[in-house]
């Protein structure tokens, strides 16, 4: 009565099973790390195209306005004309801003921060507003949660020079278009996706004119 219940051959089948399932398991791990590593790569190829895109389009941009630039002053502008070169120092930024033709204007954006129409234009009374992008096509508005209060922003344009100073920073939704609103004192309000890699909010960076005069 001493021998076992299980026949001789089917004595390691458990062993085999076990180490038949511990392999397939490994071979899943292994797939996802790759998958994982491949979508990871994919974004960074994706980052890399769009900067090299908006650096070859702000390049151009630049050259077009250094030689004749267009002049919101004398309502000299035409939708993707480039209108003012914004300097941020803090953030790094010094950029060719495009004349958008609505808010939808996804590709003129991709070439740089765009200004949106029926807002103010640079120095003049009301609200000029500057949307960018935060992650891609060279994402001038990475850094623009750096931008808190005493920080200066510079617009220059065909003949002024204009000097803002953040005061205001908040998180909007989408939807919420009380950044565009406007008003008597000149000011600039830039706007970009938030947080990094989303579209769910906006970030929002309000500064008033304390700055002006002739383009040096």
């Amino acid at each position: 009565m001493g021998e076992s219940v299980v026949p001789a051959e089917d004595a390691g089948g458990g062993g085999k099973r076990g180490r038949r399932k511990g392999k397939a398991l490994i071979a899943v791990g292994v797939s996802l790390i790759l998958l994982g590593l491949l979508s990871l790569a994919g974004v960074y190829v994706y980052i890399f195209y769009t900067n090299r895109r908006a650096q070859a389009a702000q390049e151009e941009l630049r050259r077009e306005w250094e030689r004749d630039p267009s002049s919101p002053e004398t309502g000299e502008v035409t939708v993707g004309d480039g209108i003012a070169r914004i300097i941020a120092p803090r953030i790094g930024l010094d950029a060719i801003v495009v004349e958008l033709w609505g808010l939808d204007d996804a590709e003129n954006l991709k070439r740089g921060p765009g200004h949106i129409p029926g807002t103010a234009y640079p120095g003049q009374p009301g609200n000029c507003v500057i949307s960018g992008h935060r992650t891609t096509y060279g994402a001038p508005f990475r850094h623009i949660e750096q931008l808190t209060a005493g920080e200066r922003i510079t617009l220059l344009t065909a003949s002024g020079r204009y000097v803002y100073e953040a005061y205001e920073q908040r998180i909007v939704k989408p939807s919420d278009l009380t950044v565009l609103e406007q008003g008597e004192e000149p000011k600039l309000t830039l706007t970009a996706c938030h947080p990094w890699y989303s579209a769910a909010e906006r970030i929002v960076v309000i500064a008033r004119l304390v700055e002006s005069g002739p383009r040096e």
